[in-house]
């Protein structure tokens, strides 16, 4: 049981560490739409992402490249270093749409989760399907945290927003984390 519970809490820091400049994306979004409409377009978007890392993960079951699993954190790994190479050369190029579509709003998350996709599809597919449900649970817990922080956090937008922003620059460190995780540890923890 305590097992499953610190999986499922890895999973929820996993599921915030990737998404704090969705955050920061839906504390600016929320400052020039209806909240509704964010919320609803960030939600959506991470439940695909989710329901995506799973069917892979799954996927990869079926198939004899199950010891392969371990390269895929290469990928967080890589955008780690990517995003601390941006942090260093001052680039950004996040923009925020003005007015917009429930989908225009999910296809924006969508394209800003891909570190999310990364992060979590190898640690689905190294794990058990029993531990598969609780890193969904702790990312759902995660995510339910961020849209409640995001709500609530809309009317001082303006105050928090730099503050939350401050924060995205420990989310390139974090993926590299979960890439050298990934690659050192082995999928036998999965039979």
């Amino acid at each position: 049981m305590v097992e499953h519970i610190l999986f499922a809490i890895s999973a929820g820091i996993v599921t915030i560490s990737t998404n704090l400049d969705n955050l920061v994306m839906l504390f600016g979004l929320v400052m020039v739409m209806k909240t509704a409409r964010a919320v609803i377009g960030f939600a959506v978007a991470q439940v695909l992402i989710l329901s995506l890392s799973l069917a892979i993960a799954s996927g990869l079951d079926q198939t004899s490249f199950l010891h392969w699993v371990g390269y895929l954190g290469v990928v967080p790994l890589a955008l780690g270093l990517r995003g601390i190479w941006h942090q260093m050369s001052g680039k950004d190029d996040r923009k925020i749409p003005e007015r917009g579509a429930v989908t225009s709003v999910v296809v924006l998350f969508l394209s800003l989760s891909i570190d999310t996709l990364a992060a979590m599809t190898p640690l689905l597919a190294d794990s058990t399907p029993a531990f598969r449900v609780t890193a969904l649970i702790g990312a759902a817990f995660a995510l339910t945290g961020l849209i409640a922080l995001a709500s609530w956090g809309a009317p001082r937008a303006q105050n928090l927003g730099p503050r939350i922003a401050r924060l995205d620059r420990i989310a390139p460190y974090i993926m590299v984390s979960v890439g050298l995780y990934i690659l050192i540890n082995s999928p036998t923890d999965a039979l």
